[in-house]
């Protein structure tokens, strides 16, 4: 299974502002269903149009290189 950290980033600050699916999609300007793709791994943050990766993160007050960049185990290094 491929890791999702993006969508679990999402989905963590969604439901800490108190925020649902859909008012998340609606103040966006897309579809529950787009928005869910990013939640659930279907569509990339990270590969996403810039645009649109950042108006998700302003929305959810999220860093962007937080979100895109898993933060590294300094022990793998």
């Amino acid at each position: 299974m491929e890791n999702n950290h993006a969508g679990r980033m999402l989905r963590e600050k969604r439901l800490a502002l108190g925020l649902t699916q859909e008012k998340v999609a609606i103040e966006l300007g897309m579809s529950i269903h787009q928005y869910q793709r990013y939640e659930y791994g279907e569509h990339k943050l990270e590969e996403c149009p810039m645009r649109i990766g950042l108006r998700i993160c302003s929305l959810l007050k999220l860093n962007p290189y937080d979100v895109i960049f898993e933060k590294i185990d300094e022990t793998e290094i």
